[in-house]
């Protein structure tokens, strides 16, 4: 894969944990603390604000280790190695995601 798949792939990751976290319903518990006053309080826009603080989280945590790898091995920059670390890192902070997912369908008990 290209580098550009791999980060649209680490981009779907983000949103699919920022969507699903269980984490969501801890950011819209602090939406006091984050919101702006301006910001309707309607259930609806913090979720959609608390999603995107989650997804923005997952990629930035997850871009990290990638970049320390890029920084010690300088030759990598070039490879898409750090890419793969970076959709790695993504995957495993999703796994919370993925065991909601897989509760809700019912597939798992």
């Amino acid at each position: 894969m290209l580098r550009h798949q791999v980060f649209a792939l680490v981009l779907g990751l983000a949103v699919f944990n920022g969507i699903f976290s269980p984490l969501v319903h801890l950011v819209a518990a602090y939406s006091l603390v984050w919101a702006p006053p301006w910001l309707p309080g309607d259930p609806s826009v913090v979720f959609y604000f608390s999603s995107l603080i989650v997804a923005t989280t997952t990629l930035l945590v997850s871009g990290v280790p990638a970049a320390l790898v890029e920084r010690a091995i300088p030759a990598s920059r070039a490879a898409p190695g750090p890419n793969w670390i970076w959709a790695g890192v993504a995957l495993v902070l999703c796994f919370p995601a993925m065991v909601r997912v897989l509760l809700m369908s019912g597939a798992v008990q």
